[in-house]
């Protein structure tokens, strides 16, 4: 049988078989190139909008917290709740239009105290589709897990205790502030440098609190004078004879303050008195290794230098010196006489040579004042913070409950709603939490 030849209209011999197979690539044709884009364009817009409802419901939260707090409701026991209507965040200005149509959303948000944080529970109704009752289904089984990455979570507290039985321990000796932390503890003090001070608790036992207690402690010193008879013919105090005068008068003599360190030998005099010491420079290492120089690097002396943070020096050293003078008081005509150092007024010597005052070593400190009417004249008091402490603890019985209880069992177990039973110090409250949110 002669097989059959087909032709265009211009004569050309047409493949039939390709002609019969263009349907079928049509439909390929818009299978794999349309259609994939419709779907990408799908998702695009449906991860646009997915978007749009979690800005949405961010600034839910956000309104309803604030809300919460200005009115005194914001939870702040473990695993207790609190429900913000959405009408309220309108009618107060918290929230105005929430979605991208100006409707107001209806509904609730439960806002629930979950460990050092909060869990929104959002039911939010007439939100176009955003709505929660909409773009949802309905609610998971419960998890002790936390779900991540789920828009709509509703957390269930649980709860059991254990009988409590606190104690407190003696209170530490006073430490002063250098022998404290620079920061602040967890329990809103600074503890002691080194915490093994701090008074030892029973192995069982947990520390609830760590109490401090502070108080002044004194020490003071006691300005003395020279004390004269009569005032007489007298210049003022000076290393060399002042012109005018012709006698020095021995009695009257003083010292002026040392010198600051210096590298240069100072002139020498009969009159003064030069120390050396060794000069080095002194440095400590920061976090990254650099050298931090005291007084940008100059040489000093050591007990100048603050050596519990400067704790290294360079090995090149240099010597130091500084000088004090001896001064005294120069006359003409009749000699004074002079007393010893007196803080007091002696006998028959009615005027005190203000100028030759000097300050006494400091006593011990203590825990009293030492500060009368009597001495206050003369007597120069320093006082500083002083802490002492005590840790306040707890021994907890086995756990009470074969199993923990959802609120509402636990509150008729134990005759006391939850926040109640919180701050009954016989016992200690445990809260667990289950998790369930709402199906994509």
């Amino acid at each position: 049988m002669k097989r059959q030849t087909y032709v265009d209209e211009e004569g050309n011999p047409v493949n039939q078989s390709l002609e019969n197979k263009k349907p079928l690539l049509r439909f390929f044709f818009v299978f794999g190139t349309i259609l994939p884009i419709i779907i990408i364009i799908f998702i695009i817009v449906a991860v646009i909008q997915n978007n749009n409802c979690l800005k949405i419901y961010d600034a839910l939260k956000s309104a309803s917290l604030k809300y919460a707090q200005d009115q005194g409701s914001i939870p702040t026991l473990e695993g207790e709740s609190t429900s913000v209507r959405l009408d309220d965040l309108y009618n107060n200005e918290y929230l105005r239009s929430a979605n991208t149509d100006n409707t107001l959303c209806s509904g609730t948000i439960k806002i629930t105290k979950y460990k050092k944080d909060y869990v929104y529970t959002i039911d939010a109704r007439n939100c176009g589709k955003c709505s929660v009752n909409t773009k949802y289904g309905g609610w998971s089984a419960e998890k002790t897990a936390y779900p991540t990455g789920k828009a709509i979570i509703d957390v269930i507290p649980y709860y059991n205790y254990y009988d409590r039985e606190i104690s407190t321990t003696e209170w530490t000796d006073y430490f002063d502030d250098s022998q404290l932390q620079d920061e602040t503890s967890k329990y809103g003090i600074r503890l002691p440098l080194d915490e093994e001070e701090l008074p030892e608790i029973p192995s069982e036992g947990n520390i609830v609190n760590i109490e401090n207690q502070t108080t002044y402690y004194y020490r003071y010193r006691d300005r003395t004078w020279k004390w004269y008879d009569i005032e007489g013919e007298y210049s003022n105090f000076s290393s060399e004879q002042p012109s005018g005068f012709a006698n020095k008068d021995e009695n009257s003599e003083i010292y002026t303050e040392w010198t600051e360190w210096s590298l240069n030998y100072p002139e020498e005099k009969d009159y003064r008195t030069i120390e050396h010491t060794v000069g080095y420079k002194f440095y400590y290492q920061n976090d990254k290794g650099d050298k931090i120089y005291y007084n940008s690097g100059k040489y000093s002396a050591r007990d100048d230098v603050d050596t519990t943070k400067y704790d290294r020096t360079d090995e090149d050293t240099t010597t130091l010196y500084r000088y004090r003078d001896k001064m005294w008081r120069w006359y003409n005509g009749t000699k004074r006489k002079y007393s010893s150092y007196s803080s007091s007024q002696p006998s028959q010597m009615p005027y005190k040579d203000r100028e030759t005052e000097t300050l006494g070593n400091p006593t011990s400190w203590t825990a009293e004042s030492r500060v009368n009417e009597t001495n206050q004249e003369y007597r120069v008091e320093e006082r500083k913070i002083m802490t002492r402490f005590r840790i306040e603890y707890e021994i907890l019985s086995l756990k009470v409950l074969d199993k923990p209880l959802n609120k509402k069992a636990f509150e008729k177990k134990v005759k006391m709603t939850v926040p109640q039973f919180a701050t009954n110090k016989n016992y200690k409250l445990e809260v667990t939490y289950k998790f369930k949110y709402r199906k994509s």
